[in-house]
């Protein structure tokens, strides 16, 4: 299954923008060497790439599939916390599933500190799980649509909105796009609903 499809549309939006062709990616690191980074579709465009990641494995693979492609991206082992970039520098700022991992104040600071490093008038993706997801109500509850659930081996924290919350998280910004997706498909021979709610937002010009 091609990874990140709906990153096409706001690489859209980015293309249209006049802005400078610079990006961050928050979550960069992939899992194994020979995985793609999401980074690399814009890359291949001539895009000038960044990247953070709180795990320096996955970072080194990123960089491992980086050589014989001939990008040059600046990664950097950081959390979502604190992006270790100055304010308002970055035209471009995205995280692909990366976000709802955390709890829901946790999920409002990030939110809060990738707007303080987005430009004015660039653009920002970010998703959230929607609570119509199979993995909502699975688990350990530790809070109001918060779960302890595993994820590829390992206890991952997975937190599910109502779609009238995910309003709260972007005050300031402009929407520009927002779509949610209800999908089944097949997983390790049976059938699973997932759900997602995927936002493109802007930051005004002051």
């Amino acid at each position: 299954m091609n990874r990140g499809v709906q990153l096409l549309t706001y690489k859209n939006y980015c293309d249209e923008s006049p802005l400078e062709k610079v990006i961050l990616e928050c979550g960069a690191g992939v899992f194994k060497p020979e995985m793609e980074p999401l980074f690399m579709r814009f890359a291949r465009d001539g895009y000038r790439v960044y990247g953070i990641d709180i795990g320096e494995d996955r970072l080194a693979n990123a960089r491992v599939y980086c050589r014989p492609h001939h990008i040059r991206a600046g990664l950097y082992q950081a959390d979502l916390h604190a992006i270790p970039f100055e304010d308002e520098c970055m035209p471009f700022v995205y995280a692909y599933n990366v976000i709802f991992h955390g709890r829901k104040q946790d999920m409002r600071q990030m939110m809060d500190v990738m707007v303080r490093v987005l430009m004015p008038g660039g653009l920002m993706f970010v998703n959230f799980l929607a609570l119509e997801d199979d993995g909502n109500g699975e688990g350990e509850q530790i809070g109001v649509g918060e779960y302890m659930q595993t994820h590829g081996g390992h206890t991952v924290i997975h937190s599910y909105l109502a779609d009238q919350e995910v309003e709260t998280y972007f005050s300031g910004l402009e929407m520009v796009f927002m779509e949610k997706r209800v999908l089944r498909r097949m997983k390790d021979g049976e059938w699973i609903q997932q759900a997602f709610i995927d936002m493109i937002l802007k930051k005004p010009k002051k």
